[in-house]
C-alpha cells in the first residue's frame, strides 16, 4: 500500500506537537496507560479460563463508541457470564474473541487495541480521538490508506520521542482528549 505522504507529514507534525505538550503527571499517566489496561485484562484471566490474548480481545471488543470505564464494566460483566447492553456487534466480537483471540477482531482499530493491551508495544491504535488529533473529520469512515498513514505518523513520532508506538499513541490520545479516562 502506497503511503499517503501528505497526510503522513501533516499528522506527524500535529502528533509531535501534541506529544510534546503533555508533561508532568499527565505524561506519566499516559505512558502507563497500556500497562494499566493490561493489568485489567490480566485480572479478567483470574476470573475466567481466558488467556491474556483472549481477555485483551474481549476488552477491545467493547471499545467501539465506548468510554473506558464503561468499556471495562462491559468486559467485566461479559467475563462474569452477563450480557452487556450496547452495540450488538461488540458482543459478537467478544463472543468470537473467546474462541479465536486476535483473529476474531477484523477491524484495524480493535485488533491493534487488543494487541497493545496484550503487551504489543509496536501496535498503533487509530481511533476517533487520533483522527481528530490529525485534524481529520472523525465522523467519516477512515480508509485503510488513511489509517496506515496515521499509524505511520505515530511510529515516526515514537522514534523521535524514544517511546514505544503504543505509549506514544496513548500520550497523543491523552493530549487531545484531555486525560486518560
Amino acid at each position: 500500500m502506497k503511503l499517503n505522504t501528505k497526510l503522513f507529514e501533516s499528522a506527524t507534525a500535529k502528533y509531535s506537537i501534541l506529544a510534546q505538550s503533555i508533561t508532568g503527571q499527565a505524561l506519566a499517566d499516559a505512558l502507563a496507560w497500556y500497562k494499566e489496561a493490561q493489568e485489567f485484562a490480566q485480572h479478567l484471566t483470574t476470573l475466567t479460563p481466558w488467556t491474556l490474548e483472549v481477555a485483551s480481545c474481549v476488552v477491545s471488543s467493547f471499545s467501539p463508541r465506548n468510554k473506558w470505564n464503561n468499556n471495562k464494566a462491559q468486559a467485566l460483566l461479559f467475563a462474569m457470564g452477563g450480557k452487556p447492553k450496547g452495540l450488538r456487534n461488540n458482543l459478537r466480537m467478544a463472543q468470537a474473541s473467546t474462541r479465536l483471540g486476535f483473529a476474531a477482531l477484523k477491524g484495524l482499530k480493535t485488533n491493534a487495541f487488543a494487541r497493545a493491551i496484550a503487551g504489543d508495544m509496536a501496535a498503533v491504535v487509530v481511533d476517533t480521538w487520533m483522527v481528530k488529533a490529525a485534524g481529520l473529520d472523525s465522523s467519516k469512515s477512515l480508509s485503510k490508506g488513511k489509517y496506515f498513514a496515521l499509524a505511520s505518523a505515530v511510529t515516526a513520532v515514537a522514534l523521535g520521542m524514544g517511546w514505544s508506538n503504543a505509549a506514544t499513541q496513548a500520550v497523543i490520545w491523552c493530549a487531545i482528549r484531555g486525560g486518560h479516562a
